[in-house]
């Protein structure tokens, strides 16, 4: 069972941003998500651009709080060239997306690099 509660639906699949600077990780679903251990502060970029913000209530439960605006893909781009470089990846200049969905995509296949 999931722990965290989403109040508006999170298009899956997505990717965490950790607050701790680890970098990304993909996610295919909620019960993903929760294999990370996601803490207070991390970020989650949905595959439509929503970032949400890890939150807890008084309570102690966390919930993914959907943030005002869409991710900008410029610094999307640029978040995702220092992730790929903290990996070893090689022609980082050449690393862009142009979606948020690509963004997801990218990080799956980092992840198997």
């Amino acid at each position: 069972m999931n722990d965290v509660y989403q109040a508006v639906p999170i298009a899956w699949p997505a990717i965490i941003e950790f607050a701790d600077g680890h970098g990304y990780a993909w996610v295919a679903n909620a019960d993903d998500c929760e294999a990370h251990h996601p803490h207070a502060g991390d970020g989650l970029i949905d595959g439509e651009g929503w970032p949400h913000l890890l939150s807890q209530r008084e309570d102690g439960s966390l919930y993914w709080q959907r943030q005002q605006r869409l991710i900008s893909v410029p610094a999307l781009n640029e978040s995702l060239r220092a992730y790929a470089a903290r990996l070893g990846i090689c022609c980082i200049p050449k690393l862009r997306v142009a979606s948020p969905a690509e963004a997801v995509a990218l990080v799956a296949w980092l992840e198997q690099q």
